[in-house]
């Protein structure tokens, strides 16, 4: 039983504090324009990069989507962002 706790306690370390489900609405909503899941996910680089290439013309967005439900999207301290709500 205490290394089930402590492998729970292991994933939540080395997860983000961050949940896939503001950024899922936040991409779905203000990624086209404004790249706005990366700038909550604090990766402002890639988020300016995102804006300056219009999405990577359209590719980068489709792996930010697949990435962001596949819940493999990584934050500014690169941990993954696994879970969906809290």
């Amino acid at each position: 039983m205490n290394e089930i706790i402590k492998n729970e306690t292991e994933l939540k370390q080395n997860n983000s504090q961050k949940t896939i489900l503001p950024t899922f609405l936040l991409f779905l909503v203000l990624s086209w324009p404004l790249g706005a899941h990366r700038f909550y996910l604090r990766r402002y680089a890639s988020a300016i990069l995102f804006i300056i290439t219009f999405a990577g013309f359209g590719i980068w967005w489709i792996v930010d989507f697949i990435l962001i439900v596949t819940g493999s999207m990584k934050d500014d301290e690169g941990r993954a962002v696994e879970i969906w709500v809290d």
